[in-house]
């Protein structure tokens, strides 16, 4: 029965370090999109974007032509899309705006 016990404590100890774990790189993820959105205001050319974005290391993104130019989503697969920063451009591959959700 004592073995029983210590590997019972064991497997809740460790199932509350990968959720300790699992909420750092949650967090960090977020904040990795967060930052980088605000740097994306109106009139910052795509390419710099772009450059920037690459520089992410739990973040990826997608790029979607639209009627007016195009659009990026920048999320991440670690907090299952649930923080994003949607970036629209214009014809001429500008910033129209940047929104973190």
């Amino acid at each position: 029965m004592f073995k029983s016990n210590k590997l019972r404590v064991l497997v809740i100890a460790m199932f509350f370090i990968a959720l300790v774990v699992a909420a750092i790189f949650w967090n960090s993820a977020r904040e990795e999109i967060y930052f980088l959105c605000g740097n994306f205001s109106q009139g910052v050319e795509k390419t710099s974007v772009v450059r920037q974005l690459d520089t992410a290391n739990l973040s990826s993104y997608g790029q979607v032509a639209t009627e007016d130019g195009s659009r990026i989503v920048f999320t991440s697969k670690l907090n299952l899309g649930a923080h994003q920063c949607i970036i629209e451009f214009d014809g001429n591959d500008r910033v129209l705006r940047a929104r973190y959700m």
